[in-house]
C-alpha cells in the first residue's frame, strides 16, 4: 500500500502532546522465544527461553533505515561461572541494514556474510493487511490493529499509529497508514516493541542508503547463506555455543 507522506508528529521526552518535525527515530526491543525453534528438551534446559536485542529505525518524509544496535553487554556474562556454560546467538538479520524509499518503492539491504558486505536491491514488499478496528495506547500514541501474514504464512499482528503518518516499521514490515510501534509475529515467537520515540532528532540527516558492499541478487545471496550455514526458512538461525 503506497502512502503519501506528510510532516511527522513526534512525542518529545518529558513533554506532553505532539510537536511537528520532519524526521525521527524509534528504538525497538526485539524479543525472541528461542524455545519455539528448539524442540529438544535437553537443549532447552541449557539455554534461556527468551533472547532480546535492540534495533533502531530512523526515518524522514520519504525514507527509513532499520539496523541493529550493539548489545549493551555480552550475553556470556550472564551464563554463570561454572564449566558448563552455554549462550545463544540468534541470527535475525542482526548485521543487516535495511533501507526503504517510499517514493521510489525500492529497498536496499546491506548484508554481511563472513568478512564481506553485500547490497541487495529490490522492490518494497507489499502485504495484504486487514485493519481490525481495535485500538490501544502505546507510548502515548493511539494505535490501530492490523492483521497479516509473514513469508511463511504465520500470523502477524501490527499496531500502528496514524499520528506518525509514515508507512515504516521494523525490518521488512510496513505499508500501513502509520508507523508500526509494535509487531507480533507467530503469536509471540518474535515481538518488536517501541521503547523510545523521536528524541533529539531535529536538524540531523538521519537516513542515508547504504553504499558499502558488493551488489548481489537475493537468490544468489541466499544460496551463499545456505552453503555456509545450512538451509533455513525465514525464521531465526540459532547457534548454541559452549564456552
Amino acid at each position: 500500500m503506497k502512502q503519501a507522506l506528510s510532516a511527522l508528529l513526534f512525542l518529545s521526552t518529558g513533554i506532553c502532546g505532539h510537536s511537528q518535525v520532519q524526521q525521527g527515530r524509534i528504538v525497538y526491543e526485539q524479543k525472541i522465544d528461542v524455545w519455539r525453534q528448539v524442540k529438544d528438551e535437553n537443549t532447552r534446559n541449557m539455554i534461556p527461553q527468551y533472547t532480546t536485542s535492540r534495533f533502531e529505525l530512523d526515518f524522514n518524509r520519504d525514507e527509513s533505515l532499520f539496523r541493529h544496535l550493539p548489545d549493551e553487554e555480552d550475553i556470556r556474562d550472564k551464563a554463570g561461572d561454572d564449566g558448563d556454560r552455554h549462550f545463544v546467538r540468534v541470527n535475525m538479520g542482526g548485521n543487516t541494514v535495511t533501507y526503504h524509499n517510499y517514493t521510489t518503492q525500492q529497498s536496499i539491504e546491506q548484508r554481511e556474510l563472513g568478512p564481506r558486505k553485500y547490497l541487495i536491491t529490490d522492490s518494497l514488499q507489499h502485504r495484504d493487511w486487514k485493519l481490525d478496528g481495535e485500538t490501544r495506547t502505546i507510548k502515548g500514541y493511539t494505535c490501530h490493529k492490523a492483521l497479516g501474514k509473514d513469508g511463511q504464512g504465520a500470523a502477524v499482528v501490527a499496531w500502528y499509529t496514524e499520528d506518525l503518518p509514515t508507512p515504516a516499521g521494523p525490518g521488512p514490515y510496513g505499508g500501513l497508514p502509520g508507523l508500526i510501534l509494535e509487531l507480533n509475529i507467530n503469536d509471540g515467537e518474535i515481538v518488536y516493541t517501541a521503547q523510545d520515540i523521536g528524541t533529539g532528532t531535529e536538524g540531523k540527516d538521519l537516513v542515508r542508503a547504504p553504499t558499502e558492499g558488493k551488489h548481489i541478487g537475493r537468490k544468489e545471496f541466499q544460496k551463499m547463506m545456505d552453503d555456509q550455514m545450512g538451509p533455513a526458512g525465514q525464521g531465526p538461525r540459532i547457534r548454541i555455543i559452549r564456552n
